[in-house]
C-alpha cells in the first residue's frame, strides 16, 4: 500500500508506480484496518490516513494504532489540518523540505486536541465524509457540465 496527500492510503494495485516483485518485503511493515499511516517524509503536506485495507507498507512510512478512545478516521482528518502540518515541518529533520523527515518521537510529541467522546468525533467525522462525498459530487457534476459546454460549442462552429 501507499499512503499520498491526495489520495491516503491505496492499494499497490491502483498505484502507477512500477514496483519491483523480486524486491524484499522483509523490512515492510503490517498495517490493519484502523491504523493511521503517515508518510514519514511528505507528512508536512499531510500524507496521512487511516487505513481501510489490511496489507504491508513501506519501512519509510509511520504505523500508528490508536487506542480504542479515537476515532481513527477522525484523527487522521484531523492530522492533516493546517495548523499541524506547520508544525510537523518546524518538528521534521532534514536541510530542505525534500529531505525532510518527521520521526514518531517528534510526531507524538505534538499536542492535539480533540473531543475526548469517540462518539462525537464519529459524528464530527461522518459530518466531513459526507461533506467530502458532497464536493466530490458537484465537482464531477461540474466536470460533466464543461464537457457539455465544451461540446455545445464545438458543434456551434464546425
Amino acid at each position: 500500500m501507499s499512503v499520498s496527500v491526495a489520495n491516503g492510503i491505496y492499494p499497490a494495485s491502483e498505484s502507477d508506480r512500477e514496483t519491483n516483485p523480486g524486491a524484499s518485503l522483509a523490512n515492510y511493515k503490517i498495517v490493519h484496518f484502523g491504523d493511521v499511516v503517515y508518510n514519514s517524509m511528505r507528512m508536512w503536506q499531510g500524507a496521512v490516513d487511516a487505513s481501510r485495507y489490511d496489507g504491508i507498507v513501506s519501512p519509510a512510512y509511520v504505523v500508528a494504532r490508536p487506542n480504542s478512545e479515537v476515532y481513527a478516521r477522525f484523527f487522521a482528518r484531523l492530522l492533516r489540518q493546517p495548523m499541524l502540518l506547520k508544525q510537523y515541518q518546524q518538528v521534521s529533520q532534514g536541510n530542505s523540505k525534500d529531505t525532510q523527515v518527521l520521526k514518531f518521537d517528534d510526531f507524538a510529541s505534538i499536542g492535539i486536541s480533540m473531543p475526548a467522546s469517540e462518539n462525537e468525533q464519529r459524528q464530527i467525522g461522518g459530518f466531513f465524509d459526507r461533506l467530502d462525498s458532497l464536493i466530490t459530487l458537484h465537482q464531477r457534476k461540474l466536470e460533466l457540465l464543461r464537457n457539455i459546454k465544451k461540446s455545445m460549442l464545438d458543434k456551434m462552429f464546425v
